[in-house]
């Protein structure tokens, strides 16, 4: 079996020299009130947005009718549901800081206790108590960039530094595996194994676009996003929940058969994850899904996809800030998210229309930095996030899992 050979996957739905109105869309998506005022309007994310929903939707997928701003409003939708209160050196939900270096800036965000525990092997520093960042802000300021990156990679935290993948090929890498034929997105099998938001927002633009989208959970440690029902409800109200007991040898070999039926997988997990499993996503899509997409901080393959990510440390690698008094500032609220989340569903309907199968990657840091493309002045008053228009069903955690492993023909 050879080893996967990455190639960059030309979008089909760019739109090179259509004009964007990208102000009045930023104004009105809630994207410019979760940013400081000082930072303007982001074009490249304005028009990235612009050019996936449209493709989305004439797929299906309805985008433009459920959110604000023609569908850019897709980006504040996560801080609407949690109330969240403006981006600017901090993030939007509160556990991610931009913090310089000796040398350049860092985003790091501390989202679990066990996050703090690691400090101090991080820094070389004592204990730190419940606040972290006083002690961190003062140890980052004497040390180098890429040795605060690397260190805190070692250690499972996420830290991106600023511009650091901004010179890669491409939002997305494929690697064809082999042969199978066209299809619509409609009547796919799709197998959801990715929580929070990217993943979940990739499963669900899917199903509204025709798929059968199956979530699957660990009965032990379910999404973290279940915390915020409404959030969690939004991006999973048209699929199907299974929870199985993944740290059995029992669920994992349901998981097994269950992703051998599939079409497509979602993923977000670092491939050693997978591994301890008994999860060979490349030999799984040679014979089994036809596509495996992968959602990713830093993207999967190399040193890259042992690093832990979320949206707004991922945004900042990718070079995608706003600046202000020569200091960067976060976007939006976990801004590479919902870009890569409509990027990977873009890349589904593209590569199930061409036929084949395919390893997929999509890195946030990757995406980002693809959508880093300048600011324009602001335009217009800014509205504040809204909800989506249709809020989602409740998805007990498990609902339907006897159902579906027995439609599937899995004892």
């Amino acid at each position: 079996m050879r080893p996967a050979d990455w190639q960059p996957l030309g979008p089909v739905w760019a739109r090179a020299g259509a004009t964007v109105e990208s102000g009045s869309l930023w104004a009105r998506s809630g994207g410019q009130w979760l940013t400081d005022p000082a930072v303007g309007v982001p074009v490249g994310v304005v028009r990235s947005l612009v050019e996936l929903v449209e493709f989305l939707d004439l797929h299906g997928a309805g985008l433009a009718d459920i959110s604000s701003a023609s569908g850019v409003g897709v980006v504040a939708e996560r801080a609407a549901c949690l109330g969240l209160p403006p981006a600017g050196a901090v993030t939007a939900g509160g556990a991610g800081r931009l913090l310089r270096c000796r040398d350049g800036w860092v985003a790091v965000s501390i989202t679990r206790e066990s996050d703090i525990d690691v400090i101090p092997a991080w820094l070389d520093v004592p204990p730190t108590g419940p606040d972290p960042w006083p002690v961190v802000e003062r140890a980052l300021a004497t040390r180098a960039v890429a040795e605060v990156r690397d260190r805190a990679a070692l250690l499972g935290l996420a830290c991106g530094a600023l511009g650091e993948r901004s010179d890669d090929r491409s939002p997305v890498l494929g690697d064809r595996r082999g042969e199978a034929g066209p299809r619509p997105v409609a009547g796919l099998v799709v197998v959801n194994l990715a929580s929070l938001w990217a993943g979940p927002l990739a499963a669900d633009v899917l199903a509204r676009s025709g798929a059968r989208v199956i979530t699957v959970e660990s009965t032990t440690r379910p999404d973290g996003a279940r915390a915020t029902p409404e959030f969690f409800e939004a991006l999973h109200g048209r699929c199907e929940s299974v929870a199985l007991p993944l740290g059995t040898e029992e669920g994992r070999r349901r998981l097994a058969r269950l992703l051998e039926r599939a079409d497509v997988v979602i993923e977000g997990s670092r491939p050693r994850a997978l591994e301890q499993m008994g999860i060979d996503a490349v030999e799984l899509v040679e014979r089994g899904p036809r596509l495996w997409v992968s959602i990713t901080a830093h993207g999967r393959a190399g040193d890259s996809g042992m690093r832990v990510g979320f949206g707004d440390d991922a945004a900042v690698a990718g070079g995608l800030v706003g600046w202000v008094d020569g200091e960067p500032r976060f976007l939006a609220d976990a801004i590479a998210d919902p870009l890569a989340g409509l990027t990977a569903a873009a890349s589904v309907v593209q590569l199930a229309a061409s036929g084949g199968r395919w390893m997929v990657d999509v890195a946030l840091a990757r995406v980002a930095a693809a959508a880093s493309a300048g600011f324009a002045p602001p335009e217009g008053e800014a509205a504040p996030p809204s909800r989506r228009r249709d809020p989602g069903a409740p998805l007990p955690l498990g609902r339907d899992t006897e159902a579906v492993l027995a439609d599937l023909g899995i004892p």
